[in-house]
Formats: structure tokens, C-alpha cells, sequence
């Protein structure tokens, strides 16, 4: 059985502090040297996110930035 490497970066890899990251959007943080492990909160990682955007270009962490939102929106807001 062969196994998809792009599927695999789909998974869950990091799961702690409230915090849920795939594969893949730890690929696109660490090219940009962003440390989600030492973020206490998925706010937090959202806006050390914002802070390293500047006027360039980032479809990937908006992508990122997003994800993290929407997730952050439906675990965390009460309703």
C-alpha cells in the first residue's frame, strides 16, 4: 500500500494548549521561523502570526491565519 505524502501533511501533528496544527501548517510556520510550541493559546499564535506578516504578499500564513481563526471561532466562542 502506498502512502500519499501530501495527504500525510493533511494530519493532525500538533495538538497541545488548545492549539491544532496539520502538517502542512507547521511546514508553512516554521518557513517563516514562526515557534507555534511556545504560544500558551491559539490567540496568541494568531497574533504572532499578524505580527509577521508585513505589506508582502503571504496567501500561506493568511491561509494558516484563517484555519486557526474559524477553529478558534467554533471551539472557543460561546454561544
Amino acid at each position: 500500500m502506498e502512502i500519499d505524502e501530501e495527504a500525510l501533511k493533511r494530519f493532525i501533528k500538533y495538538q497541545k494548549k488548545g492549539i491544532i496544527l496539520t502538517g502542512e501548517e507547521i511546514d508553512i510556520l516554521d518557513a517563516y521561523g514562526i515557534d507555534y510550541t511556545k504560544c500558551i493559546s491559539v490567540n496568541e499564535l494568531i497574533s504572532l502570526i499578524e505580527r509577521s506578516k508585513d505589506d508582502s504578499n503571504f496567501d500561506d500564513l493568511d491561509w494558516v491565519e484563517a484555519n486557526l481563526a474559524e477553529f478558534n471561532y467554533y471551539h472557543n466562542t460561546h454561544k
